[in-house]
């Protein structure tokens, strides 16, 4: 056989030998996928909560769902309305009171049980208060990572429609600034990061890798998913980019006047990070208690500042290595303060 013959016939094999190795490669790395992705869950990771794309508010809860804290892996309830905790029907019953609870992770509950968040704290002191004369319901609306935009919009186009009482406004995170006016293109590519991380957070090996072992790489690449820096993401409007501060502030101021226009009371509340606590003079998120203070002055609505409250505890009242989210014992306060406010505004 020539020279020329028996490399034509080496070639094939040679090809033959690649994709059967690249074929045991791929094998053996699924199924080492498959046992971290077991082991991972049988550890407690995965499993947390889904958001489904919304147009309107670009995320949120999706409804009826079991799931688990990112944090502390405490269990959490999605009801079938999209909001954390006990069912509720979408038409007010007679002899109820309803509140909304409306916030970022601090108010959802970040690493902590139903129970232990505030607005299910506020609920069972003001249900022992009313006795069984009236039903109470302190509707859980907190959505991690939610704006004051996104609240606003929420309350409008969904909220409203619950027929709530009154309406508590806590926190939201200032690094977000969604309008309701963004431009067609935007919300296109916001539903497409939504939904991208969405099925990535269905496997325990990205929140294992990613939001756990390399919490601070995805902190400092969340852009990938949500817009940071207004002045730098393209996507944002000019009037975001020329005045933020303002976009927050007007975003609370109509909220509050909505709520006033449809017989519904709104209350402000301020929670403080421990940085804020500790170091008062550096912090610098004190813009939400100064926008708050302006809107409660010009609409005559309650304000809680619960920087006293927490301020002789700070050290003890947060979440491990966490300076933002209070822990079961300061949501207990914070329960207690806003059961003081609250009260005296529902009608007996």
């Amino acid at each position: 056989m020539s020279t020329s013959s028996s490399t034509k016939l080496a070639r094939p094999a040679c090809w033959k030998n690649t994709i059967k190795n690249l074929a045991l490669f791929a094998t053996i790395f699924l199924l080492c996928g498959v046992v971290a992705e077991v082991v991972l869950r049988l550890m407690g990771y995965g499993n947390v909560e889904i958001y489904q794309p919304d147009p309107k508010v670009f995320w949120r809860l999706k409804p009826d769902q079991n799931c688990y804290t990112k944090i502390d892996h405490k269990p959490v309830r999605i009801n079938t309305m999209g909001t954390r905790g006990a069912e509720f029907p979408e038409t007010k019953p007679a002899s109820t009171i309803r509140i909304l609870s409306l916030g970022d992770s601090r108010t959802f509950g970040w690493g902590l049980n139903d129970g232990e968040t505030y607005s299910a704290l506020l609920q069972k002191q003001l249900q022992e208060k009313f006795g069984n004369g009236k039903k109470i319901e302190v509707i859980n609306c907190g959505v991690n990572a939610w704006s004051f935009q996104q609240m606003s919009v929420f309350f409008r186009e969904y909220a409203l429609r619950w027929q709530p009482d009154m309406v508590i406004l806590g926190e939201a995170n200032l690094w977000t600034q969604f309008s309701d006016k963004a431009d067609p293109v935007f919300v296109k590519r916001m539903m497409s990061r939504v939904r991208l991380k969405n099925f990535m957070r269905h496997f325990a090996l990205y929140h294992y890798v990613l939001e756990v072992q390399l919490a601070g790489f995805y902190h400092s690449h969340r852009s990938k998913f949500i817009p940071v820096d207004p002045k730098q993401d393209a996507l944002f409007k000019e009037q975001q980019q020329t005045d933020p501060n303002a976009v927050f502030r007007n975003a609370i101021r109509q909220l509050c006047s909505e709520a006033l226009g449809n017989q519904v009371q709104p209350v402000l509340m301020f929670i403080p990070t421990q940085t804020e606590l500790l170091t008062p003079t550096t912090a610098s998120c004190g813009d939400a208690l100064r926008w708050k203070q302006s809107v409660s002055q010009q609409l005559n609505v309650p304000l809680l500042d619960l920087t006293p409250d927490l301020q002789p505890q700070a050290s003890e009242l947060y979440l491990d290595a966490d300076p933002v989210h209070l822990n079961a014992a300061g949501n207990k306060i914070i329960g207690c303060r806003l059961f003081e406010v609250v009260n005296p505004l529902l009608k007996p």
